[in-house]
């Protein structure tokens, strides 16, 4: 973790809190627990999230604020958000992730950083992400609401937006280095919120967006208005 950890830290301008020491007699399944409800990145992978998925749940519920030490947000802080509520299957959260990131309107997602994880499971789950939010934003901007629409329109306005012309619209576009990531050579098998784990990829309820990184996980709700 030592380089991944370093960069995306840089991407701040503080550093995440040093984790609180634990008691010696109490066996702790996070090496870096989040101390005083923070979020520190980057988080564990997803065999090690599965495994203690309850206490994990907890954590997140918890959690004071997201970036680390009340830092300034990045694309990058909100992917690994991201990648922890798809991870325990979190609807409510990762739905609302999306959506936030939707409303941080300089945030391209082709220009999402290359998070240069170490870890190959959790770098290749992180590179299926970008295209998530392709699908979502896309939508939305297909049926003339952009990202950077105005929250109070009058309806002469709405429907300036919804009939837009095709050649005025910018649809967003994956990052280049999700190219460079290579698939898991062994399938990573996600189990749902209610403990389904399917059987193959032929599976019809099996997400194409994780497919083609060997990961094998239900199709998540992206699409919202």
């Amino acid at each position: 973790m030592k380089f991944s950890l370093q960069w995306i830290l840089s991407c701040c301008s503080k550093r995440a809190p040093k984790p609180s020491p634990k008691d010696d007699d109490e066996e702790d399944p996070w090496p870096e627990r989040q101390p005083h409800g923070y979020q520190l990145y980057p988080p564990p992978p997803p065999q090690t999230i599965l495994s203690n998925r309850t206490d994990y749940i907890s954590q997140l519920r918890f959690r004071k604020h997201w970036p680390p030490d009340n830092t300034s947000d990045t694309p990058l802080f909100c992917l690994y958000r991201l990648y922890e509520f798809l991870v325990i299957d979190d609807v409510t959260g990762y739905r609302n992730t999306i959506e936030y990131f939707c409303r941080q309107r300089s945030w391209a997602v082709r220009d999402i950083p290359d998070p240069r994880d170490d870890d190959p499971s959790r770098y290749a789950f992180l590179a299926c992400l970008p295209a998530l939010l392709k699908a979502a934003f896309n939508e939305r901007i297909k049926i003339g609401i952009v990202r950077d629409i105005p929250a109070i329109m009058s309806p002469e306005q709405a429907e300036a937006y919804r009939t837009a012309p095709e050649s005025s619209k910018t649809y967003e576009e994956e990052p280049d280095w999700i190219k460079n990531v290579k698939p898991l050579e062994q399938t990573l098998y996600m189990v749902s919120h209610d403990g389904v784990v399917m059987s193959g990829f032929d599976d019809p309820r099996a997400s194409n967006y994780f497919k083609r990184m060997n990961i094998l996980m239900w199709g998540p709700h992206i699409h919202f208005t």
